[in-house]
């Protein structure tokens, strides 16, 4: 009814002038609703998740140290640098454990996976076997003397 009464006072080429005016509004807010929906939708931040690992000195050079709920092997190296190393094979899937014993290349100590043969170095870095990259590294923090790793 008063879209009737408009369309008696505006000359019939201006009605669409009043038609945009309607929709565009309309559909602004629509396009408003559902960008306020989809805010609804995405989780709450989540602070990553941190291990505190031990201290410096519970970890000796070249004897990495296995944390079994986290399925990761955390190194110090020769330089005193630390390393947080996954334990899963990333060809295989299958755990990939420290083998001190294990001799390759002439040198004793080496991460060896038995499912396919895979071999890395104390780094992660893959040295024999079919494994195509070395094992996957989270990011490790010193904080004082304690080991922190970051688990995302």
């Amino acid at each position: 009814m008063i879209g009737q009464q408009i369309g008696r006072l505006l000359a019939p080429g201006w009605r669409w002038l009043y038609a945009v005016g309607l929709g565009v509004p309309l559909i602004a807010g629509g396009v408003l609703l559902v960008l306020v929906l989809m805010s609804f939708t995405k989780s709450a931040y989540q602070p990553p998740h941190l291990l505190t690992a031990r201290t410096v000195l519970d970890y000796h050079v070249g004897s990495p140290v296995y944390s079994e709920q986290e399925r990761l092997w955390v190194v110090r190296l020769p330089d005193d640098r630390m390393l947080a190393l996954s334990d899963v094979d990333p060809l295989s899937n299958c755990s990939v454990p420290w083998r001190s014993d294990y001799e390759f290349m002439g040198k004793k100590g080496w991460f060896h996976e038995a499912c396919f043969g895979s071999t890395y170095d104390l780094e992660g870095r893959c040295f024999g076997g079919p494994c195509m990259t070395g094992l996957s590294r989270f990011g490790v923090l010193l904080q004082n003397t304690e080991v922190i790793v970051n688990l995302d």
